[in-house]
């Protein structure tokens, strides 16, 4: 069975159910999740790395080492980089990533 699914779809529905498995216990779902949040957290890292000179990305990352999360975030904010808005962007991204894997092994299954 095919599911179309629209761009309003892809934003406001949960990933475990896009993909068809929000049936799957909750210890399962939890792996899931954190894994989603690793590979999400991974993106923006490597996009806040690409906007930042090769000296701020070694202070930022000074920042993180001391613990000191705000001063990091602080960091980031007068390079004028918005870390929620990224985590948003490849939130979104990951999350049509996933639902066209899944159209695509639907496809397969066929």
């Amino acid at each position: 069975m095919k599911q179309n699914f629209s761009d309003e779809d892809i934003l406001n529905k949960d990933i475990l159910e896009l993909m068809g498995a929000q049936n799957l216990p909750q210890e399962k779902k939890q792996e899931i999740y954190q894994k989603m949040i690793e590979t999400i957290q991974n993106r923006v890292i490597a996009k806040i790395l690409d906007q930042l000179s090769e000296q701020d990305a070694e202070e930022w990352k000074k920042l993180l080492d001391s613990g000191d999360k705000q001063k990091a975030e602080e960091f980031l904010k007068t390079k004028q980089i918005d870390v929620a808005k990224l985590m948003l962007e490849e939130s979104i991204i990951y999350k049509t990533e996933m639902v066209g894997l899944m159209e695509e092994n639907q496809k397969a299954k066929e």
